[in-house]
């Protein structure tokens, strides 16, 4: 699957808008100090894949579409985005992402803290733009969740009994609650009713909890070249995911739960025995597992979504459904 053409055929609707967002996001970044703008000039370089934008503009298209709006919530989402994607390779200690250096690689930790925090500072006025409060409340109670999530990481790392239920909360605070509140923010923007709303924050939630258990999926299965890290980097991070939990369940032989428990334990790591684990949990039942579960959590986004009459908005969100738990990268 080619990701880049598949998006671009499924967003093609809303690709004057999805511009737009760009363009205020480059304005928004901008900063008249030379280093502070370098390094946001960077990170911006390597563009995502734009779903937060895109679930949030044609969650908005469901009723009644106010661009006006959405561009400033678009906008502050997709900067709450990239602010904790610095500071998670602050915290992981990485040196690259999508195959490009970070912005703490390039500048130091102290930089690009200090540009995340910018970043959320940014976030501030763009959702003052927007005069709703109740836009205030979520944007608000989603950066904190999302900053608990974090945490949750952090404290579960290098646990080899990391429980499904554990994983599964960790997961919805920190990435599955940003995807959620995209979709309810276009919903509320949208004078959508109490129930749509609920019903487009649970498309959100459950479309991000499948989106993340696939990350988790990729990160087995795939090369560098592919998703722009190693295969293995959570395992090599000590992280605990989905179809390492369900491999550890297996019973497995020869050694594993033990070889798991050691790479997890903070130890000097042997790149053989990552290696040798990676190639265990891709081609057992951990990852057929996972991706199971994935399946069940966009059934469970499409439930939400069929709530809504048919359009052909709708049919992209349903699609995007698909393109979620199938992508490759």
């Amino acid at each position: 699957m080619n990701t880049a053409a598949t998006l671009s055929q499924l967003f093609a609707g809303i690709q004057n808008d999805l511009d737009r967002v760009d363009t205020t996001f480059q304005e928004r970044a901008a900063s008249g100090l030379t280093i502070l703008h370098s390094a946001s000039m960077h990170a911006l370089a390597s563009p995502g894949k734009r779903l937060r934008t895109a679930i949030t503009l044609l969650s908005g298209k469901l009723n009644t579409y106010h661009f006006e709006k959405l561009l400033p919530l678009s906008v502050a989402f997709e900067m709450t985005h990239l602010a904790t994607l610095i500071h998670d390779d602050i915290v992981d200690e990485a040196r690259t992402r999508r195959g490009n250096p970070t912005v703490n690689a390039l500048w130091g930790d102290k930089i690009a803290i200090l540009l995340g925090d910018y970043y959320f500072a940014k976030t501030a006025g763009l959702i003052a733009d927007i005069e709703d409060h109740r836009i205030d409340h979520l944007f608000s109670d989603t950066v904190a969740t999302v900053c608990e999530g974090t945490i949750m990481e952090m404290m579960t790392a290098g646990s080899v009994d990391l429980t499904i239920d554990a994983y599964y909360e960790k997961i919805k605070h920190k990435t599955a609650c940003l995807i959620a509140a995209c979709s309810k923010g276009g919903a509320i923007l949208s004078n959508a009713s109490d129930e749509e709303i609920e019903l487009l924050y649970e498309y959100g939630l459950n479309l991000g909890i499948a989106f993340q258990i696939i990350d988790d999926i990729l990160d087995y299965t795939e090369d560098q070249a592919t998703i722009g890290k190693p295969a293995g980097n959570d395992l090599r991070q000590h992280m605990v995911t989905l179809p390492l939990i369900y491999a550890l369940q297996e019973q497995p032989q020869n050694g594993q739960y033990q070889q798991v428990s050691q790479l997890l334990s903070g130890e000097p790591q042997k790149e053989p025995d990552v290696r040798s684990i990676v190639e265990w949990v891709a081609h057992g039942q951990g990852v057929k597992r996972a991706q199971m579960d994935a399946l069940i959590y966009g059934r469970k986004a499409r439930e939400a979504l069929y709530h809504f009459p048919a359009s052909p908005h709708r049919d992209v969100m349903d699609e995007l459904i698909d393109f979620v738990v199938a992508r490759k990268k």
